[in-house]
C-alpha cells in the first residue's frame, strides 16, 4: 500500500520511480489486484498531474543503463562512480578510479 505514495513523492522530487508486480499486487484500496500496466498508467497520470514529463521507452533504457555491459567488475564500478575492488594484499581505503 505504500508503493503509490512513495512513487508519488519520488515524481514530485524529480526522481525516476519504477513499478511492477514485484512491488505491489494490490490496489491502494487493498481489495482488488492491480497489474503492472495499471500501475504504469497510474504513475503516468500522477506525473502529468504534477507537471512532470514521462520518459519514452528508449529514454528509460538509457536512464537505467539497460543493455550496457562492461569488460569486468572494476570497469563497471568505475562507470557507476564507485571505488574499485581491492587488489590482493591491499589495506586501507580504496580510492575512486
Amino acid at each position: 500500500r505504500s508503493v503509490l505514495p512513495v512513487n508519488t513523492m519520488a515524481i514530485a522530487m524529480g526522481l525516476h520511480p519504477r513499478c511492477g508486480n514485484e512491488d505491489n499486487l494490490w490496489a491502494p484500496n487493498g481489495e482488488a489486484k492491480i497489474t503492472s500496466a495499471e500501475q504504469v498508467r497510474q504513475l503516468v497520470r500522477v506525473a502529468k498531474e504534477l507537471g512532470r514529463e514521462v520518459a519514452t521507452g528508449k529514454e528509460a533504457r538509457d536512464i537505467y543503463g539497460i543493455g550496457k555491459s562492461y569488460k569486468d567488475a572494476d570497469e563497471t564500478l568505475a562507470k557507476l562512480g564507485y571505488a574499485p575492488n581491492r587488489k590482493p594484499g591491499q589495506t586501507g581505503f580504496t580510492q575512486h578510479a
